[in-house]
């Protein structure tokens, strides 16, 4: 809300006529129908006096704020992409500034600002060229000044960003420090990296990149589908269970899981439903392959992943934990009156 509007409002509200508040504070009544009208303002020196007149504070009655709310940042957007569908791309890039003036520590607004205004360069490519030059520039000043953030979030989503420019330019060296901004944990850091060491030459790196994601990246569906069946059997939709856990099952055959994380699923499901032969079945099928030596590098999707030349002991690590676990669990304890589970403890044991 502007000055004028507050001085009105408030006015109002406290029931003043704008002679009444005029003479309170020693100026005419004109004077207060201009401010209000917005135009002109009050003296500095009468601002302390008007707002203690007004019963607000200095910030209050300036319309003082120190930054927006990510509502605010998203209304001015929608308002900045309208403006650049009917004024045009330079009208848009003004606005932008005017608000990033009126802003100017709001790092959260510039970064936002700066992907906009990409994007309408992008849908408005008829701007000359040398004008086109500017605006792009003016862009990446924005994003580079958010690299610098004092929030972490707005740093790493610029430094992303702004890598993945530097790569398409052949900025090798400026993408290479930016990724290195990035931390291990960022979702597509590795994608973005494959894509640098590719430009480099490097392709065996990228290569190891890409698989390793494709990787973790199926575990990860695995890990959330597990957790679906956990909800829907906790919702009694038994029947939404089963498909989750084909899913899950299928996912892990298709990606070249190892065998334990084929039939996690499906394992959760039969032990959920106390389905003692179908346990004992998975179960024995889960125990061996924990015996047998699994190379994640012979599978095609993963060719150019490290060997794992002690996959077989690695495993064979998991199986007495894994056996003492299920021993334990109470949700178990239905496999003690199925015939064959002494056997298979006996079996797997001995290993």
């Amino acid at each position: 809300m502007n000055l004028n509007e507050i001085i009105r409002q408030r006015r109002q509200a406290l029931g003043l006529t704008q002679e009444g508040l005029a003479e309170r504070l020693g100026v005419s009544a004109p004077a207060v129908n201009k401010w209000e009208r917005g135009l002109n303002y009050p003296d500095i020196t009468l601002l302390p006096t008007l707002a203690r007149t007004l019963g607000v504070d200095l910030n209050t009655l300036l319309s003082f704020q120190e930054d927006l709310t990510q509502e605010e940042i998203g209304q001015f957007l929608n308002a900045l992409y309208e403006t650049s569908r009917q004024e045009g791309a330079p009208a848009a890039f003004a606005m932008a500034r005017a608000k990033l003036r009126e802003f100017p520590n709001s790092d959260s607004l510039a970064y936002s600002v700066a992907g906009l205004l990409e994007g309408i360069l992008v849908l408005q490519p008829e701007e000359p060229g040398e004008e086109r030059e500017k605006l792009e520039e003016e862009i990446a000043a924005l994003y580079e000044r958010c690299v610098g953030s004092a929030d972490p979030r707005v740093a790493e989503w610029a430094a992303y960003t702004l890598a993945s420019r530097c790569i398409g330019r052949g900025e090798q060296e400026r993408a290479e420090e930016l990724l290195e901004r990035l931390s291990d944990t960022h979702r597509d850091k590795r994608e973005l990296l494959a894509a640098l060491r590719r430009k480099q030459g490097r392709t065996e790196e990228a290569w190891t990149l890409l698989e390793r994601e494709l990787f973790d990246r199926a575990h990860g569906i695995q890990t959330t589908l597990l957790h679906l069946i956990d909800l829907a059997l906790e919702e009694g939709e038994q029947e939404r269970a089963g498909q989750y856990s084909d899913v899950a099952e299928r996912v892990g055959e298709v990606m070249d899981l190892s065998d334990y994380a084929v039939l996690s699923a499906p394992l959760q499901l039969a032990i959920a439903r106390k389905d003692g032969p179908g346990t004992l079945a998975l179960l024995e099928r889960l125990f061996h392959s924990l015996t047998v030596p699994w190379d994640l590098s012979q599978s095609p999707l993963y060719a150019h992943l490290p060997t794992k030349e002690a996959a077989g002991e690695c495993q064979a690590v998991l199986l007495q934990p894994m056996l003492e676990q299920v021993e334990r669990d109470p949700d178990c304890a239905f496999l003690r009156a199925e015939p064959g589970w002494e056997k298979l403890l006996r079996r797997y044991s001995k290993n």
